[in-house]
């Protein structure tokens, strides 16, 4: 039998139809690859959902261990209704630990809902939480209770609360222990785990309200909608319509899928999450672009011809605009070459005018010692008793340093102009920068009647030593001179990425706003305008300016008039290798000098004192330890101390407030404000060597 010809219209119907059966099962198998999509994605958002869960869960479980394990302390050592608001203060910040941010605050209220103790502020802010569900649920007996979201009254910001009962000794109510949830962890976490940008979840309670919410990156610095239903507030209030007994874990919408997850251990908690499809199937999407271009690929042909003749004209373009940008910079180098010249000729301008007043200054500051001079030798001639003769003496001895003195800071001066001064920057400790500035400046500082106080903090910094010397003795040098019967303090403290900020501080008579650029100026002296040779010459500033200059670092001033001055520069740090010592820790806070024979206990305390983070020195007596005070240590004396030089100690003491430590039971009397009898207690000890610290700085100079 002949095999049937297809005539062409039958072929394009099979054609066509092939085509469509084809294109049929592509949409199809499209589709269905959307479904599984859609169902990968909402596993995943499932599964982000449940281990944030799980973290919540914990998170509440390690504060409810630490409520357990902190209701029976509070009252170990003392009865806290028996705390002043100090020690409650302490006992409750000591708690406090980084391992759980999900903390705010913690709180002990009393049996009338009055807050007595609090972590975060000292005195206790007065408020009552006697109106509050679940401190009225403590006082009719039960042993917890959590409740929230609500608005604290401590922060007026949301909050959640989970508290425990406190009782007397005879098991009537005392009052409660309550801990603030801080909710913005939620969302800290959430965003250092979320999946994608879109995501978005929260943490509520039982009835569907939000306790702390983790909002898309978008979102990030609006409002996050704690205390309101979450149905309201996520997707922009999409699933409204959602049932109000959340009997399924999985929830859709045209546009977005929302899961729920219960926090395990905690019924009346959930973590509610929610995506938008487009960011579930944005993989889908790809993959469908991708079969979508295949089609595309007949048009490619017709585009080249057009990319051609686009690039011929690209070309043109180009070559124009070329030759514009060459116009454009040929005028802009004349215009800059144009400002150069101006701005040197006023630069030469400034030079001879600074020039003119330095010589007429420096000439008149000589001039005056000259002078001096001449009429003292004038009158040495003449017939002049022994007593005149010794006075005249000294005037011409004095006449001759004020001359030596301001030549030389014309001389410093005049070789830092020069600008043939280099740095030479190495491994510089502070401590030892200190010791010599200490050795060259304290007898000026007794003679002004000046305490001169130097705090390094075991620095270690990258500098020239020669140059950072001049610069800061010249600063206390000023400090000195200008704060008569005052303080100046020359302390190393941290300061941004790593580096080390020294500052010279004093509390004399300071510098008016409008003078704090003029005084860096050359012979400038602010209370010396009637040019007196004994005031000096002025430029001692100038010179601090031209060394900072030298070393690549600005000179920070921040005073006013009748508040004292600091002068601060910022150097950076030295690896502790290169200097030799091992870097300091900031978590020493003081060095503490142990004052007494090696086995009078020291050894015992020195170890304690190195688990907190102090660095120890250690003393035989009382005269051996007056040299090691110099800077800023804490003395704590023994008992064997105190019994060999009982005058000597009391004396050490009024200079250099420490502890005195004494067996239970002795006469402690003149053995000064601070002392703590045998056996030591730790936290006492820990406690008042922080406030020690802590009174020193403050009573050094006022901030």
């Amino acid at each position: 039998m002949p095999r049937p010809k297809l005539s062409p219209p039958s072929t394009l119907i099979v054609s066509l139809c092939a085509l469509l059966l084809v294109g049929g099962a592509f949409v199809a198998d499209l589709f269905g690859a959307r479904q599984r999509q859609l169902d990968s994605g909402a596993q995943q958002l499932d599964f982000h959902s449940r281990m944030l869960a799980e973290h919540v869960a914990r998170s509440f479980d390690s504060i409810e261990i630490l409520l357990d394990e902190l209701r029976p302390q509070i009252s170990e050592l003392r009865p806290w209704w028996t705390w002043t608001p100090q020690e409650g203060h302490e006992v409750l910040r000591s708690r406090l630990t980084r391992s759980l941010p999900a903390i705010r605050h913690l709180i002990v209220f009393d049996a009338e809902g009055q807050q007595r103790f609090t972590s975060f502020a000292l005195p206790p802010p007065q408020i009552t939480v006697a109106d509050r569900p679940y401190f009225a649920h403590l006082r009719d007996g039960a042993s917890r209770s959590h409740y929230g979201p609500y608005v604290g009254r401590n922060s007026k910001r949301s909050t959640y609360a989970i508290a425990r009962r406190l009782d007397f000794p005879d098991g009537t109510f005392a009052g409660a222990l309550m801990i603030a949830i801080e909710p913005d962890y939620f969302e800290e976490f959430c965003a250092s785990t979320r999946p994608y940008e879109e995501f978005e979840a929260a943490l509520v309670n039982a009835l569907g309200r939000v306790i702390g919410r983790c909002r898309p990156t978008a979102e990030r610095g609006g409002m996050d909608g704690t205390g309101e239903d979450f149905r309201r507030v996520l997707a922009g209030g999409i699933f409204t319509a959602l049932p109000d007994d959340f009997a399924a874990t999985r929830f859709e919408t045209p546009e977005h899928v929302l899961v729920i997850a219960p926090a395990p251990g905690h019924p009346d908690l959930r973590v509610v999450s929610a995506a938008p499809k487009e960011r579930l199937l944005a993989q889908w999407r790809a993959q469908a672009l991708q079969s979508a271009l295949l089609g595309a690929a007949a048009l490619v042909a017709l585009g080249l011809a057009g990319l051609m003749i686009r690039r011929q004209v690209r070309d043109i373009r180009r070559y124009a605009k070329q030759l514009q940008t060459h116009r454009d910079t040929l005028a802009a180098r004349v215009h800059e070459a144009t400002a150069e010249l101006e701005e040197r000729r006023r630069d030469a301008e400034v030079m001879a005018e600074a020039k003119s007043r330095f010589l007429a200054a420096a000439s008149h500051d000589l001039r005056q010692p000259l002078q001096a001079l001449r009429l003292f030798a004038g009158r040495l001639g003449k017939d002049t008793e022994e007593e005149e003769r010794e006075l005249l003496g000294q005037r011409i001895r004095q006449a001759v340093e004020a001359m030596s003195e301001q030549l030389e800071g014309l001389l410093q001066l005049s070789r830092l102009d020069m600008s043939n001064v280099e740095a030479q920057p190495v491994s510089l400790p502070v401590e030892q920068l200190f010791a010599k500035l200490a050795a060259t400046y304290c007898p000026l500082a007794d003679a002004f009647g000046v305490r001169l106080v130097f705090s390094a903090r075991g620095r270690v910094v990258h500098s020239d030593p020669v140059l950072l010397a001049r610069l800061l003795g010249n600063l206390i040098h000023n400090a000195i001179k200008f704060s008569p019967h005052g303080t100046v303090l020359v302390c190393a403290r941290w300061g941004a990425a790593g580096a080390t900020r020294i500052e010279v501080r004093d509390n004399g008579a300071g510098i008016a706003e409008k003078y704090q650029k003029a005084i860096f100026e050359e012979f400038f002296q602010l209370k010396n305008r009637a040019r007196e040779a004994h005031a000096g010459l002025g430029l001692g500033l100038s010179i601090v300016s031209r060394i900072a200059r030298l070393l690549d670092t600005p000179i920070e001033l921040r005073s006013r008039s009748g508040a004292g001055a600091a002068f601060a520069l910022r150097l950076p740090a030295a690896s502790a290798s290169a200097a030799g010592q091992p870097a300091s820790s900031p978590a020493a806070e003081a060095e503490l000098l142990l004052i007494g024979p090696p086995g009078s206990g020291c050894r015992t305390f020195a170890k304690r004192a190195a688990e907190w983070g102090y660095r120890v020195a250690h003393a035989d007596g009382v005269a051996a330890a007056r040299p090691l005070l110099a800077a800023g240590a804490i003395p704590i004396a023994f008992p064997d101390a105190r019994r060999n030089d009982p005058d000597e100690l009391a004396s050490l003491l009024i200079a250099h407030p420490g502890i005195v430590i004494h067996p239970e039971g002795e006469d402690i009397s003149g053995a000064g404000p601070y002392h703590l009898s045998l056996p030591l207690k730790p936290a006492s000890v820990r406690a008042l060597l922080r406030s020690l610290h802590a009174a020193s700085l403050k009573k050094t100079l006022p901030s």
